[in-house]
């Protein structure tokens, strides 16, 4: 069995429908998050890791990382 896997290109993939932020850590660069999400074909991601920089909250415009996340996920106000 290989160590390494093909990636796989899809064309779309499932909305994620909430997400709850279980930690944030301050690094260097910016945050590591853990997340677990709901996804709308009914499965749910737990212990998901998402980095975001110092970079990616200035250019969403804010210093909260929890709007920060929700907009790198991209719920964005309408």
């Amino acid at each position: 069995m290989s160590d390494f896997l093909e990636p796989i290109n899809y064309e779309t993939g499932t909305s994620i429908q909430t997400f709850n932020i279980i930690e944030t850590n301050m690094n260097d660069n910016g945050y590591e998050v853990l997340l677990n999400m709901d996804l709308d074909s009914g499965y749910e991601l737990e212990g998901v890791k998402l980095s975001i920089s110092f970079e990616d909250l200035a250019a969403y415009e804010t210093n909260d990382i929890h709007e920060g996340v929700k907009y790198a996920l991209g719920f964005f106000d309408k």
